[in-house]
């Protein structure tokens, strides 16, 4: 647990997680398989079984560590998770499907405007381009409404969904 961010007030959840995987060997392979296909190259069972005992410890999956490593796989697909297997010669082994989290470092906006995207936005209609800013705001009003409520559990509806308006369209605190 000594590579976990210090601040433990904001990312509690992640202490909260760390603490549990020391208790719950499946729960620190799992957390474990995850930290490995981040890179998002796929990784043959067999190499994914090594990185992951190399991190946790020889013999970690147990007797039938081929058994237990696509139990874990699984369970972590029931969780969510988007794993995939190429079985392809020149690529094969599990990889996650989705692009591998970024560091805060990370541009929030393209430097270079997308001319395909300027030009597929202006052959819309008025409808469309009408359409498509609903869905962005709506959008929005979702990802901060999610933030909200776990950053304030013990908030109800009607204060959630008014800090909710008010940092989606910028209006006065409350």
């Amino acid at each position: 647990m000594d590579h976990l961010p210090r601040n433990r007030r904001e990312v509690h959840w992640l202490w909260i997680l760390a603490a549990q995987a020391e208790a719950d060997p499946s729960l620190a392979r799992r957390m474990a398989i995850v930290e490995v296909l981040r890179d998002g190259r796929p990784h043959p069972g067999l190499d994914l079984r090594a990185e992951v005992e190399e991190r946790l410890g020889e013999g970690c999956f147990g007797a039938q560590a081929v058994q237990t490593l696509e139990a874990d796989i699984a369970a972590l697909r029931d969780w969510g998770l988007r794993i995939g297997y190429s079985d392809s010669p020149e690529v094969e082994g599990y990889y996650l499907k989705d692009p591998p989290v970024e560091t805060s470092c990370q541009r929030l906006y393209e430097e270079e405007p997308n001319l395909l995207q300027i030009e597929t936005y202006r052959a819309w209609d008025s409808t469309r381009k009408m359409r498509s800013m609903f869905e962005m705001f709506e959008f929005a009003l979702h990802q901060v409404r999610i933030g909200t409520r776990s950053r304030y559990p013990d908030w109800d509806d009607e204060q959630v969904e008014a800090e909710v308006r008010r940092l989606v369209t910028g209006g006065e605190p409350l």
